[in-house]
């Protein structure tokens, strides 16, 4: 009785092990709740003042038989769109913030400000904005300004990985 035990607990143990060991490993969020498999994305490109863009995961890559377009499919709502303009980003570091990098943003208000999501149900229903910033000269209280006169606390930055 006693092997039959031990024989069951080894057998458990091996197929759990090989369970875990295939399973999918899924790409980590960072502090704003967006990971290496996000992209955001626009049908047009940023030109003045400022526009949404929309966060998506990758469904077809571009070649030259798309026209370079690519197709995600978006994580609101899971609409499937064809685009030439998207963006892997990262969180901004204070130090490279300057006149007229361009940004994202999420357009979360609270205090005259647009902060940066708190949960990842936040960073994934909410909107997002691309825009150059304008001013720097209120970095000391924990904003700048961005092309429309919107102030985005400095957590709430995203730039293009080029």
């Amino acid at each position: 009785m006693k092997a039959k035990f031990l024989i069951s607990t080894l057998i458990l143990s091996i197929f759990s092990s090989v369970l875990i060991s295939t399973a999918p490993v899924f790409a980590d969020d960072d502090d704003h709740y967006i990971n290496s498999d996000h992209y955001f994305i626009t049908k047009e490109k940023l030109k003045q003042g400022w526009i949404y863009v929309t966060l998506a995961t990758l469904k077809t890559p571009a070649t030259a038989q798309t026209k370079n377009e690519a197709e995600f499919i978006t994580v609101r709502d899971g609409e499937e769109i064809w685009t030439k303009f998207y963006y892997k980003t990262r969180i901004a570091a204070k130090e490279e913030l300057k006149i007229g990098l361009e940004v994202i943003a999420c357009e979360i208000g609270e205090d005259e400000t647009y902060r940066a999501p708190a949960d990842k149900d936040e960073a994934l229903q909410n909107n997002w904005f691309m825009a150059k910033i304008t001013d720097v000269s209120d970095m000391f209280k924990g904003y700048v300004t961005v092309s429309g006169g919107y102030k985005i606390r400095l957590d709430n930055m995203r730039v293009v990985v080029k």
